[in-house]
C-alpha cells in the first residue's frame, strides 16, 4: 500500500468514526426477546417470525475411548441434547420449533465453548438447519453433523450427513494441529433451492440439494501455506444475480 493510499484509508476510517460516534451516543437499545441459549444464525421465515439457531447448553456425555477425539486443548469435547431452534414472534415471544438437538462444548481449558445448531435457512416454506455440535468426536455417540429438515410437531429428519462426507472427501491440506473429525460447521444460506454450508476448520464450502446430495463447491485448504497462511471462511454471500 502506497503512502497516499494509506493516508486515504486512515482518513476514511476516521471519517466513518466521526459520523458513527454521534449515532452510537444517542442510540437507544431495548431487549426484544429473551430465553435464548447461545444463539447463532438467524433468518426471517416466510411467516414473518425470526428463526434462531441455538447452540444449547452443552453437557457432560463423553466418548473418550470410543472414537478419535479432538486434539487438546480444544478437546476432548463433552455434550448432550440441549440445542434447539426457536422462533420469535413480532411481539418478541419465543416459541420452540425443534428441540433436543445435539449440543457440545470444548474442554474447560479452552473455555467450554458451545456448538449446537449453527444456522437455519428456508427453501420455500421448508425450514432447514445446520448441525455443528454433533458427532462422536464431540462427545455424542451415534450422532453426526449435517443438515436437517425440520418437520411439524418439533420433529426433524437428517437429509445430509456432513460428517461422513468430510471423512469420505477430505480436503487437500487439513490443519493437523487443530483438526475436528466432524468439522465445525459455521453458517448456511440458500440460493436457487440449494443449501450452501461453510466449514472453516477443514476449509471448505459445500452445497446440498433438498434431496440430500452433497457436492464440494470449493476446497479452500488448497491455498493454505506455511509461508502465507490463508484464513478459512465463516460465511458467504450471494449476489442478486445468483
Amino acid at each position: 500500500m502506497t503512502s497516499q493510499l494509506r493516508a486515504r484509508f486512515y482518513f476514511c476510517v476516521l471519517l466513518a468514526f466521526l459520523i458513527a460516534t454521534p449515532l452510537l451516543t444517542h442510540a437507544q437499545v431495548t431487549v426484544f426477546a429473551t430465553g435464548l441459549n447461545n444463539p447463532r444464525g438467524i433468518k426471517f421465515g416466510p411467516d414473518g417470525f425470526l428463526y434462531v439457531a441455538e447452540g444449547g447448553l452443552g453437557g457432560s456425555l463423553s466418548t473418550i475411548g470410543q472414537c478419535d477425539q479432538v486434539i487438546e486443548p480444544v478437546g476432548p469435547y463433552t455434550g448432550d441434547f440441549t440445542a434447539r431452534i426457536s422462533k420469535i414472534s413480532p411481539s418478541g415471544t419465543r416459541l420452540t420449533v425443534a428441540e433436543h438437538l445435539p449440543s457440545s462444548q470444548t474442554s474447560p481449558a479452552l473455555g467450554s465453548l458451545i456448538s449446537g445448531v449453527a444456522d437455519v435457512a428456508f427453501v420455500g416454506n421448508t425450514l432447514y438447519a445446520l448441525l455443528a455440535g454433533a458427532g462422536c468426536s464431540h462427545g455424542l455417540l451415534g450422532t453426526t453433523n449435517g443438515i436437517i429438515k425440520v418437520n411439524s410437531n418439533r420433529n426433524w429428519t437428517l437429509i445430509a450427513d456432513l460428517s461422513a462426507f468430510q471423512k469420505a472427501h477430505p480436503v487437500k491440506n487439513p490443519e493437523p494441529d487443530d483438526f475436528e473429525p466432524d468439522g465445525t460447521w459455521y453458517s448456511m444460506l440458500t440460493a436457487k433451492n440449494l443449501l450452501y454450508a461453510v466449514e472453516p476448520n477443514h476449509g471448505e464450502v459445500d452445497y446440498v440439494t433438498t434431496g440430500g446430495t452433497i457436492t464440494r463447491l470449493i476446497d479452500i485448504s488448497t491455498v493454505r501455506g506455511i509461508s502465507s497462511p490463508v484464513p478459512s471462511p465463516i460465511g458467504i454471500a450471494c449476489s442478486s444475480e445468483t
